[in-house]
C-alpha cells in the first residue's frame, strides 16, 4: 500500500490547516443510501453501458483481466483524482464494449502518479508498477476467486558508486515499461532529473539467468536515443550527450508521458510521448541502435494532428477486441483547460502489430457510454414532461471545446422512464432550451416558483453568482411547461461566486423563498416579502443556518443545497454538497436562521470527487428514495435508499466522544487518545485514503488510550474515522 510522499511544503501546509482540529464530530445514522448501478439510461434508442460511473476527465488506461475470464477488461486511473475505474470487457471480437463495475477497484493498492499493469514475472497475470516511495514501484499480481488481486513486491534500485540508487521518475511522469531489447524481461525508460535526456534502464534477470520472478536493474543508457529534448518540440539529434543536461539547465523540458512500441513494424521500439508544454505528441523514430534521427515533432502530420488540450499521454492497447493494439491519447491533466468530454482520442491499428497502421478516428472514446456533461456537473429532478415522474435536468460547468479551448455550457434533459421498482431513464437532449447559445459560465439549475404566480419556472446559478430566470408561461403546473428567457441577473441578488440554487417555502408562509450556495462555502436566504402578486426577494441572511461548507482548512467550501424529503420520515431535510466530495445533512428549523442542526457529518459515507450536489427523489413511485450526486468529473454516481428510518432516530443528541491523534505527523505508532471516558463499548477505526477508499480497518475495545502500528504505510495524508456508538468522528492524519 504505496500512498504519496508529501513535499515539504505540502506537508507544513496539511500540518498548520488540517490537523489542527477535527474534521468533523457529528452523529451519523448509518448507510440510508447505497450505491448502485442498475437504473438503466438509454440514448437514441441503444443503452448507456456505464452511466452512473461518474464521468472522467483525465485517465490513464490499461487493458488487464480484472475477472479471469479470458478478456481484458479496462481499468482507469485518475491520477488528479486518485481514483480508480473498472470495466468489465463485455464485448464480442471486434466489438468495443465496456460496462461498469467497481467492486475490481477495491483490489488495487493505492496509486501514486502512475500506473501501468504489466507482466514482469512471466505467469501471464498482470502485475503493477507505480511510482511508490522512490521512483518504481513493483506489485505481483495474482487470482484470488477470480480477482485480480496484488502483493507488494519491491521499490526498483540498480547499483551505485556509494550504494543502491532508485530507477527514477520524474514527479507527475509516466515512463515506459517495455521489453526494450527483446529479451523477454521487462526495461524502463525514464526522462532524468532535468528532463533533457532519456534514461534506459535494463532488466538484467536475463543475462543473468535469473528466475522469471526477479528484477535486477541497471543504468545501461543515461541518454537512449542520443538525442537532448529542450523547450520546444523537436529535439536535437546526434548529440554526444555528455554533459548537455547541466550545460543546459535553463532550456530543459520537464513534465513527459511516454510509451516505447514500434511504429514501423521494423522490429525496434520507438518513441510516443506527450509533454507538459504542447497539447499535441511526438514520435521518435529508432534507427535499430536505439538512436534517433528521425521524428515527428506533431503527430500524426499525415493524417490528424492530435489536439488534446493539455499534456497528452499515450497508451497501446486493443480497445476494440480486434486483435491488434490501438493508440490512444488522453490528457494528463485536469483544470478547466484540459480536455474533459472529449478526453480520450482513438488511432485505431488497421494494420497488424508487425505491420501498424494507425488511424485517427475520434477523441470521445468511452465518455458517450457514460452520462458525462465535461466537468462539474449539477443535477436537479423536475418533473417537465407532467407524467407524475421526476425528470433529470444536468447542468455543468462546461464542454471544452479541445481546438478552440472554450467551454460551453449546456442543460441535458433525461426523461424518467421509470416502472414501480425499475429506474430507468432515456436521454433526449444534451442542450436543453439551446442554452448553450448563452455562453453562460455554467448553468447550475433548479425549478420553482421564482416570478409569484404559482407557476414553476427555470432557474440557474452560474459561476459568476447571479440568477438566471427562465419565465413558465403555462397556465398551470399541469401542463408541460413553457420556459421563455426572462433575465440573466435576477435584481438584487448576487452571492460572489457560484451560486447554487435551490427554491423551497423555508418559511411556511405559502410563497417559495430562494437559498443559494454559494463558493465560500453559505448558503444565502432570499426571502418572499411580497404583499401583492409582483414577487420581492429580499436578502435576509448571507449565512443561512450559521454553517460553512467544505472540509476543515479549506478555504472555499462550494455549498450546493437539496432540501426536501429524502427518506420515509416525511420530513424535509437539508443536503448540503461541498468540496471534498462528502454530503453534510441538516435538520432545518423554521424562524431559526442562525443555526442549523446538523444531523449527519458524512451522509451514508457518500464520497465522490470533488464538489458533490445532491439531488434526490423517488423516481420510480415506490415509496423508497433515489439519490444521484455530480461530481467534479461531470458524471453522477447513483443511489437507493436501503434504510427504513424512523422518525424517533433523527433527533440524536450531540457527540458524547471526543478524541484526539498524536504525534501528528507519525513516523510509525499513532496514539488515539479519549478526551474523556469511552465506557465500556467496542469501537472501530478505519483509515482511508483522501478518495474515500477504505486502506486499514481495526476493531478494538474502547479504553483512555490505544495504539496503532502505522509504519508499513507510505507517507501521505489519510482520513481516521472512529466508529464508536453509533457516531462517526473524522480526522486527517499524516503519516511521515
Amino acid at each position: 500500500m504505496n500512498m504519496p510522499a508529501l513535499p515539504l511544503k505540502s506537508a507544513i501546509l496539511y500540518i498548520l490547516c488540517l490537523v489542527a482540529s477535527p474534521l468533523v464530530q457529528a452523529q451519523w445514522q448509518g448507510k440510508v443510501y447505497e450505491s448502485f448501478q442498475d437504473a438503466a439510461v438509454t440514448a437514441s434508442g441503444n443503452p448507456i453501458l456505464s452511466p452512473w460511473c461518474g464521468g472522467i476527465n483525465s485517465v490513464q488506461i490499461n487493458h488487464a483481466d480484472i475477472n479471469n475470464d479470458g478478456k481484458n477488461d479496462l481499468v482507469l486511473y485518475d491520477q488528479n483524482n486518485d481514483l480508480i475505474k473498472t470495466f468489465i470487457n463485455t464485448g464480442s471480437s471486434g466489438q468495443m464494449k465496456y460496462t461498469y463495475d467497481p467492486m475490481y477497484a477495491a483490489n488495487f493498492p493505492y496509486i501514486h502518479n502512475y500506473m501501468l499493469l504489466r507482466d514482469y514475472n512471466c505467469d501471464g497475470v498482470p502485475d503493477l508498477y507505480q511510482k511508490g516511495l522512490y521512483g518504481v514501484a513493483v506489485w505481483k499480481g495474482y487470482y484470488q476467486n477470480n480477482e485480480l488481486k496484488f502483493t507488494f513486491f519491491k521499490d526498483l534500485f540498480f547499483p551505485g558508486t556509494n550504494g543502491p540508487v532508485n530507477v527514477y521518475v520524474q514527479p507527475g511522469d509516466i515512463p515506459t515499461i517495455a521489453d526494450m531489447d527483446n529479451d523477454g524481461d521487462l526495461d524502463i525508460m525514464s526522462f532524468e532529473v532535468l528532463g533533457a535526456q532519456l534514461i534506459y534502464y535494463k532488466n538484467m534477470r536475463v543475462e543473468d539467468g535469473l528466475p522469471c520472478d526477479s528484477i535486477k536493474m541497471v543504468e545501461f543508457d543515461n541518454c537512449w536515443g542520443k538525442f537532448f529534448q529542450n523547450i520546444n518540440r523537436t529535439v536535437v539529434t546526434g548529440v554526444s550527450c555528455k554533459g548537455i543536461a547541466a550545460s543546459n539547465k535553463k532550456s530543459r523540458h520537464t513534465g513527459n508521458c511516454i510509451l516505447h512500441i514500434d511504429m514501423e513494424g521494423d522490429g525496434d521500439l520507438d518513441f510516443v510521448g506527450g509533454n507538459v508544454s504542447f497539447n499535441d505528441a511526438q514520435v521518435l523514430y529508432n534507427n535499430g541502435s536505439d538512436i534517433v534521427l528521425v521524428q515527428d515533432s506533431t503527430y500524426n502530420h499525415n493524417g490528424h494532428i492530435l489536439q488534446m488540450p493539455s499534456w497528452p499521454s499515450p497508451f497501446h492497447i486493443d480497445i476494440d477486441n480486434d486483435g491488434e493494439k490501438d493508440l490512444l491519447f488522453s490528457s494528463h491533466n485536469d483544470n478547466l483547460t484540459s480536455a474533459n468530454y472529449n478526453a480520450v482520442a482513438w488511432y485505431k491499428n488497421y494494420g497488424t502489430s508487425t505491420a501498424p497502421n494507425y488511424i485517427y478516428e475520434h477523441d470521445s472514446l468511452l465518455t458517450p457510454d457514460m452520462i458525462d456533461v465535461g466537468t462539474y456537473s449539477y443535477p436537479t429532478f423536475f418533473d417537465y414532461d407532467k407524467d407524475g415522474k421526476k425528470d433529470l435536468f444536468i447542468g455543468t460547468e462546461g464542454y471544452l471545446d479541445n481546438n478552440t479551448l472554450v467551454q460551453k455550457a449546456k442543460l441535458a434533459y433525461y426523461k424518467n422512464t421509470s416502472v414501480s421498482g425499475t429506474v430507468s431513464f432515456e436521454l433526449i437532449t444534451k442542450d436543453f432550451l439551446n442554452l448553450s447559445s448563452k455562453n453562460y459560465k455554467g448553468i447550475f439549475p433548479t425549478f420553482g416558483d421564482a416570478t409569484g404566480d404559482g407557476i414553476d419556472d427555470l432557474v440557474l446559478g452560474n459561476v459568476d453568482g447571479y440568477i438566471a430566470l427562465y419565465k413558465n408561461f403555462a397556465t398551470a403546473n399541469t401542463l408541460t411547461p413553457n420556459f421563455m428567457w426572462s433575465t440573466d441577473s435576477i435584481p438584487g441578488i448576487d452571492v460572489g461566486k457560484y451560486s447554487t440554487p435551490v427554491v423551497f417555502d423555508f418559511d411556511q408562509d405559502g410563497k417559495t423563498d430562494l437559498l443559494i450556495g454559494n463558493q465560500l462555502g453559505k448558503l444565502a436566504y432570499y426571502r418572499d416579502t411580497s404583499s401583492t402578486s409582483q414577487k420581492k426577494l429580499s436578502l435576509l441572511t448571507v449565512s443561512l443556518g450559521n454553517f460553512l461548507a467544505g472540509a476543515t482548512g479549506s478555504f472555499y467550501g462550494y455549498c450546493a443545497p437539496f432540501i426536501g424529503k429524502m427518506d420515509n420520515t416525511g420530513k424535509d431535510f437539508l443536503l448540503i454538497g461541498n468540496i471534498d466530495g462528502t454530503i453534510a445533512r441538516y435538520d432545518t428549523f423554521i424562524n431559526n436562521y442562525n443555526d442549523f442542526s446538523r444531523i449527519d457529518s458524512n451522509y451514508s459515507l457518500i464520497q465522490v470527487p470533488n464538489r458533490s450536489v445532491p439531488a434526490v427523489a423517488d423516481l420510480d413511485g415506490d415509496g423508497k428514495y433515489e439519490m444521484v450526486v455530480g461530481n467534479k468529473m461531470g458524471g453522477l454516481h447513483y443511489y437507493k435508499q436501503v434504510l427504513n428510518m424512523d422518525v424517533s432516530v433523527r433527533n440524536v443528541e450531540p457527540t458524547a466522544y471526543k478524541v484526539d491523534y498524536y504525534p501528528n505527523p507519525t513516523d510509525d505508532i499513532l496514539y488515539l487518545r479519549f478526551v474523556n471516558d469511552p465506557g465500556k463499548v467496542n469501537a472501530q477505526l478505519t483509515l482511508a485514503d483522501l478518495s474515500g477508499r477504505v486502506l486499514r480497518s481495526e476493531t478494538f475495545a474502547a479504553s483512555h488510550i490505544h495504539s496503532f502500528d502505522v509504519k508499513g504505510m507510505a507517507p501521505g495524508v489519510y482520513i481516521a474515522r472512529l466508529h464508536i456508538g453509533g457516531q462517526v468522528i473524522s480526522q486527517k492524519v499524516i503519516k511521515k
